[in-house]
């Protein structure tokens, strides 16, 4: 006979409203955050609990499994040796646990084959399932993942006492999938604070202390490989008129702007980012002096370009300066630094801007 331990609906639940159980968003959120659904995607503690469970209940087969709205996972799995534990995943159409998970109670089955709405699973057809006994891998905050259950080849009476042990055994499960949860959001979140503590927010280029650190890790490759390359210095020329004169949104504007044209100049292996206020910098990797005049040509083509455009409210100007490290006459990065600087304020000095800096602005 079937048994749930719950008033829920029975295992032959209408189709449309069983999915509509499994697809809930909190459930799929919950599940989405555990990291296990990936086909093949195995976990050790999970492992033992499926092998504890097999010998404590004196079953061939026990899992641990997470249904998701087309398939079931086995994070946790043992004695099976089939098409399906080589993957760790079926159909749903072999599920016995999407009832489990749809109802959010406990599903017992003695004996499948005289179930009608059972018999005609295909895990009892095909792989075997005679017998069942399933209970909810049930979140903190009450969302069904799946189920810890027992499986045999051959009818079993399932007694009360096995129940009690299968949800202490899932309770396990869960404090392990609830833990990976946690470990995995704490991840996530060190790596977006390392982002922000590495990004400019405005740009999203790289800021200073992000900069100066893939420069230096560069470098390092550098002087192992001899590899000669280019750092740029670049400073917006008049940005003060446009902030003054156009607000301080038109200024995010033209900083947003130019690290786009930046960004666009740059190659995959080269380092843009932005050093504060007006100054941006890029390290042209693998590149000598020779190809900075063609990098040049490129920029001020690009922001040329950009300011023909009618109707345009400002002209993005940028002075230039670079320094390039070479294996015979290595440098420090401040020493590059230093001349880059050095270079963009003698192009700047050169290009003759009115004190005012009204030439940013559109004639």
């Amino acid at each position: 006979m079937i048994t749930t331990f719950s008033t829920g609906p029975f295992p032959g639940m209408d189709p449309d409203e069983l999915q509509q159980r499994l697809a809930s968003p909190a459930r799929l959120a919950a599940l989405r955050a555990s990291g296990l659904l990936d086909p093949g995607t195995q976990n050790e503690v999970l492992d033992r609990l499926a092998r504890l469970t097999a010998r404590v209940l004196g079953v061939p087969t026990a899992l641990v499994t997470l249904v998701d709205t087309d398939a079931q996972r086995f994070p946790g799995m043992y004695g099976m040796d089939n098409w399906a534990a080589a993957q760790r995943s079926t159909p749903l159409s072999y599920s016995f646990c999407q009832y489990v998970a749809g109802q959010n109670a406990p599903l017992i089955v003695d004996d499948v084959s005289v179930e009608p709405h059972l018999r005609a699973n295909r895990g009892h057809t095909e792989l075997d399932v005679a017998a069942y006994a399933g209970v909810p891998l049930r979140t903190s905050t009450g969302e069904c993942l799946g189920a810890v259950c027992a499986v045999n080849s051959v009818p079993v009476h399932w007694s009360p006492e096995v129940v009690e042990i299968l949800e202490d055994l899932a309770r396990a499960a869960t404090a392990e999938i609830e833990l990976r949860s946690v470990v995995r959001e704490l991840a996530e979140a060190q790596e977006q604070l390392q982002r922000l503590a590495l990004h400019d927010p405005l740009t999203n280029l790289l800021n200073r202390r992000g900069f100066a650190e893939a420069c230096r890790q560069h470098l390092a490759l550098a002087q192992r490989s001899f590899s000669a390359f280019t750092l740029l210095v670049l400073d917006l020329d008049a940005f003060k008129v446009i902030n003054d004169t156009l607000g301080h949104e038109t200024g995010d504007a033209a900083l947003t702007e130019m690290a786009e044209v930046l960004r666009d100049l740059a190659r995959d292996s080269d380092l843009v980012g932005r050093l504060g206020g007006d100054e941006f910098a890029v390290l042209l990797t693998g590149t000598g002096e020779r190809n900075v005049a063609a990098f040049r040509a490129r920029l001020e083509a690009a922001l040329a370009q950009r300011n023909a455009a009618p109707d345009r409210a400002y002209a993005l100007v940028a002075s230039v300066g670079s320094a390039t490290w070479l294996p015979e006459y290595p440098a420090s990065m401040a020493t590059l630094h230093r001349l880059a600087d050095e270079a963009m304020y003698a192009d700047k000095r050169a290009r003759q801007q009115d004190a005012d800096g009204t030439a940013a602005l559109p004639p």
